[in-house]
């Protein structure tokens, strides 16, 4: 299983938030029912890189709900 990787931009993305939410996220952590919890990120010549997976668990913990983006899928159907 190959590791995706996202840089500040593609997380804030991601997760539907500012570049300064992940910043603050990864730095001082949120609180969530008395529990102090940090994004996970590592840096990688010199600036974060955070993975797919850990940001999607962050966000689990932090209670987002995504809705499926049915976008690219084909509305029309023929009768």
């Amino acid at each position: 299983m190959s590791v995706l990787y996202l840089n500040i931009s593609e997380a804030a993305d991601h997760a539907r938030v500012t570049r300064h939410t992940i910043y603050r996220w990864i730095q001082k952590g949120v609180t969530v029912s008395g529990e102090l919890l940090y994004l996970t990120a590592a840096t990688i010549g010199g600036q974060y890189r955070i993975e797919e997976r850990d940001i999607d668990r962050f966000l689990d913990a932090l209670g987002y709900e995504f809705e499926k983006d049915d976008s690219d899928e084909d509305d029309s159907t023929e009768s």
